[in-house]
């Protein structure tokens, strides 16, 4: 961002696993903990994944990792993460390639499909449980000084088991996915984000046009955007292909 010193932010981007963490506590805490994060999510790149378990199993490694970290400071060391990974699904007909979609905080996956675009995961704040209430609008919530309040993180000092939040989304053909940080996120709305991912572009130029608008609107936090093209059919056993289907942009 334009207004930190340090990037607390960290990434995952080696198929199948394409992760962000948004690191918490302050400058070195929040680095520590977005490292700690990473090296537990590590194994899911460049492996077959048959199976949400396997995601579910590496976060929790995750979540006593940042745990672990000894501190002496106010904030204990936290993360919020987000992203997908590849999974092959036996199926009747075969592996199914699956998206699993996982979260814990605010860090977010949103998925363009035919031109429109769904944020896929649900953030754990204190303004999401007010705009799931009712108490809130979308619109107001992202004004809201509490904005920034997570309710689930790894470490952090919250009290959590560290299973992410799931969904299941079906591969398909032409699909683009976006993995972020609240750095994006809380810069660019929903129309804004849909404009850049489809304005044609490449993963790459996507990314890099999506964190030069989060800083030209001010870049009040780091900004991490990771952008997955679905090019063609998957193969059975197939991840996207690599390198070049994966992109990010970090500032």
């Amino acid at each position: 961002g334009r207004l930190r010193r340090v990037n607390e932010d960290g990434y995952l981007a080696l198929a199948p696993a394409f992760v962000v963490v948004d690191g918490m506590g302050g400058h070195s805490a929040g680095r520590a903990a977005a490292r700690a994060a990473l090296s537990a999510l590590r194994p899911l790149g460049g492996t077959r994944v048959t199976g949400a378990e396997q995601v579910v199993e590496a976060v929790r490694e995750a979540a006593v990792a940042v745990t672990a970290i000894p501190s002496q400071a106010t904030h204990r060391p936290g993360a919020t993460v987000a992203g997908v990974v590849l999974a092959h699904v036996p199926g009747t007909d075969g592996d199914v390639p699956t998206w699993v979609v996982l979260n814990i905080g605010d860090a977010r996956v949103y998925l363009l499909r035919d031109g429109a675009l769904t944020q896929v995961s649900h953030d754990h704040s204190q303004v999401q449980e007010l705009v799931d209430a009712g108490r809130l609008t979308p619109a107001a919530a992202r004004r809201d000084p509490r904005r920034n309040i997570v309710t689930r993180a790894l470490g952090g000092g919250i009290d959590d088991d560290g299973v992410p939040a799931l969904r299941l989304l079906p591969a398909a053909v032409a699909d683009r996915l976006l993995v972020c940080s609240d750095g994006l996120s809380d810069e660019l709305d929903d129309d804004e984000l849909a404009v850049l991912l489809g304005a044609g572009l490449s993963p790459q130029r996507t990314a890099e046009a999506a964190v030069a608008a989060a800083l030209e609107h001010g870049g009040h936090d780091n900004v991490t955007a990771l952008v997955i093209d679905v090019p063609g059919s998957p193969a059975p056993g197939a991840g996207p292909a690599c390198p070049g289907d994966e992109e990010l942009r970090s500032a």
